[in-house]
């Protein structure tokens, strides 16, 4: 009997998986309801699909009626907002008993479905800030606030269509859900077979073989994905086995998998979504943002890629060279490349993010069929589109329990209070706000999806970065990087944690280890700060110009530092030659003229002479290598 339910269940959750994705299909082309009923019909798929998932995955019968109600209930709320939004927005801040009791259920289930999707870490952090909207006029002193009534705070939060409803749902159900599927459409069509293809392009040209593979081709992957957990199980099922193989250490291993599929999230042009949270938040438009955010993640990549080669130098691993069958990349090239250029087209011609990720799904499965070798089987692309669908509901759901943190701040004018407190801290000072803004931006993205982290590092730390003088889209970038590498940190590290899983690895060493290869995650957003190259603003050339020889050269000495080899293992010497190197390329980067003294250039001629000189002695210590008798 236990089957057969699970069988209903499982047909169940595709059918409503299919079910929400034709409706936001259509929905791109007509304009059926207005926002808030479009956002309640989201919501309801979301209820029902994450509830129902729940059920499925768990055996006991109790276990499994309880979460098929809480969908039941789900979809009866957002059934009761659909009907009603009229008379919602009239009695905004006094609902009527009924309202009450269903804005009560509302957040409920938001706290619960987000719990069931992601864990423990988001719904707390979202119940201590409704608890201070709640008794927030019992503290003393700078928090305090004065008092709401229970009925007035769950106006605001739910029923009031603010809080769970509003800007963050909207961009849920506008903009991000399609990609989640498009993204998801990338195993069923075989693309992955492309991706892994032309890792091994970048294995043949750097030591470490494997481990360059994973770090492309995840990349790839995870730029469309949204979602570094999901990213690592796609491709850390192939890249982890093989790099163990060859000789990486199981944590090593599981370290280059998680630390390729964070950063995949910071490449352009989606970055896992949350490039449409960034634009909305800034007023600019997506071109914008997606340039901004090229070379900063180009250099995390050069960063994580220089890591992965010294440390097959340190572990002395030499990976045979994998052939590469050009040919099946060219067949495979057009599968992602023109809907890609697509996506990306559209958005640069400002159509609406939808509107490109609608015509992009249909592109790409019009192509899978194109090729025999491509055409994927019906059953498995109809199942591939309803768990593209749950893992959109799963991302839908942290931005609704998002918007209770957001209204929470507007309300009881929190934010500002935040914000002062951290000026206070920081005396003033811009380099210790950003070092506490970095502790807060990690521990928010603690356990937490890409669009949700940066989604409440924008609302909470943003502002205070903002107020110390800092550029409005450097400071979005500097808390979204954080955010994003938070997945690497330990205690809670996410990916580190699926990719010690996949290699059967020690979770904390794992964490350790991908924390350290991604070392250019932590580095870059300063450089971000002080340097407007960066984000595509120079405010002059030929500092410009510098910087574009000081940073790549910059990171390459410090990772070769943090690993104690180049070419070769260091001597002492060696190690301090690099260790001055990066000082001085790194110090140009984000130095400001003192008193109109360019104190910087000669850094830069200082640092450019010693990792010169690092590297000869790098090729001369090689030489004696191979001169040597065996």
């Amino acid at each position: 009997m236990t089957d057969i339910r699970l069988k209903v269940l499982d047909g169940l959750i595709v059918v409503l998986g299919l079910a929400m994705f034709a409706y936001h299909m259509v929905s791109t082309q007509y304009l059926f309801f207005s926002s808030y009923e479009h956002q309640a019909i989201h919501l309801g798929f979301t209820f029902a699909l994450l509830f129902l998932n729940h059920a499925r995955g768990r055996g006991g019968r109790f276990s499994m009626i309880l979460n098929t109600a809480f969908a039941v209930i789900g979809v009866a709320c957002a059934v009761y907002v659909f009907a009603n939004v009229v008379h919602l927005e009239e009695a905004f801040g006094f609902p009527e008993p009924m309202d009450f009791f269903i804005g009560l259920l509302l957040i409920f289930l938001v706290v619960e479905g987000t719990r069931v999707a992601w864990g423990i870490t988001l719904p707390i952090v979202a119940g201590l800030f409704v608890a201070y909207f709640v008794w927030g006029h019992l503290l003393p002193g700078q928090l305090y606030h004065r008092e709401f009534n229970v009925d007035y705070v769950v106006s605001y939060l739910s029923i009031g269509l603010s809080g769970i409803f509003g800007t963050f749902l909207g961009i849920s159900a506008n903009q991000i859900f399609l990609f989640v599927v498009f993204g998801a459409l990338l195993g069923v069509i075989r693309v992955n077979d492309f991706f892994l293809e032309a890792g091994k392009i970048a294995g043949r040209a750097f030591r470490g073989g494997p481990g360059q593979t994973a770090v492309v081709s995840s990349g790839f992957i995870g730029m469309i994905s949204g979602a570094a957990v999901a990213n690592v199980a796609i491709t850390g099922a192939f890249t982890i086995p093989y790099m163990k193989q060859v000789g990486y250490k199981p944590h090593h291993a599981g370290a280059i998998e998680a630390t390729a599929s964070t950063g995949g999230q910071l490449m352009p042009p989606v970055m896992g979504a949350a490039a449409f949270l960034m634009a909305s938040f800034l007023g600019v438009s997506y071109d914008t943002v997606m340039l901004a955010g090229l070379l900063p993640a180009v250099l995390y990549f050069w960063g994580v890629m220089l890591g992965v080669q010294f440390l097959a130098v340190r572990t002395n691993i030499n990976a045979p060279r994998e052939p590469v069958d050009y040919k099946m990349l060219l067949r495979r090239m057009p599968l992602f490349g023109i809907p890609l250029a697509t996506l990306v087209t559209m958005l640069i011609m400002q159509y609406s993010p939808a509107v490109a990720a609608f015509w992009a799904i249909v592109i790409a499965i019009g192509l899978s069929y194109v090729g025999s070798e491509t055409r994927p089987d019906f059953g498995k692309l109809m199942r591939c589109i309803a768990d593209g669908a749950l893992v959109g509901a799963q991302i839908g759901i942290s931005l609704a329990i998002v918007g209770l943190v957001a209204q929470t701040l507007i309300t009881t004018g929190l934010g500002n209070k935040i914000a002062g407190l951290v000026e206070i801290l920081s005396a003033g000072n811009l380099v210790i706000g950003l070092l506490i803004t970095m502790i807060v931006s990690i521990v928010l993205g603690c356990g937490v999806p890409t669009s949700a982290a940066y989604t409440l590092v924008a609302i909470v730390v943003i502002p205070i970065v903002v107020r110390m003088g800092v550029e409005p889209i450097a400071a979005h970038f500097f808390a979204f990087y954080f955010a994003v590498i938070s997945s690497l940190t330990p205690p809670v590290a996410l990916a580190a944690l699926a990719g010690a899983g996949l290699a059967g690895a020690p979770y904390f060493k794992t964490s350790l280890s991908a924390a350290k290869l991604a070392i250019s995650g932590f580095i870059i957003p300063y450089l971000i700060i002080f340097n407007p190259l960066l984000t595509l603003h120079p405010d002059n050339w030929v500092h410009a110009a510098g910087t574009i020889i000081a940073v790549p050269l910059g990171m390459t000495a410090l990772t070769a530092v943090i690993y104690g080899c180049g070419i070769t293992i260091f001597s002492s010497t060696e190690r301090l030659m690099a260790g001055f190197s990066a000082v001085m390329l790194l110090g140009y980067s984000v130095f400001r003229h003192i008193d109109s003294l360019p104190i910087e250039y000669p850094m830069l001629a200082i640092g450019c002479m010693s990792f010169a000189a690092l590297a000869v002695s790098q090729l001369k210590s090689r030489a004696r290598m191979r001169e040597a008798p065996a």
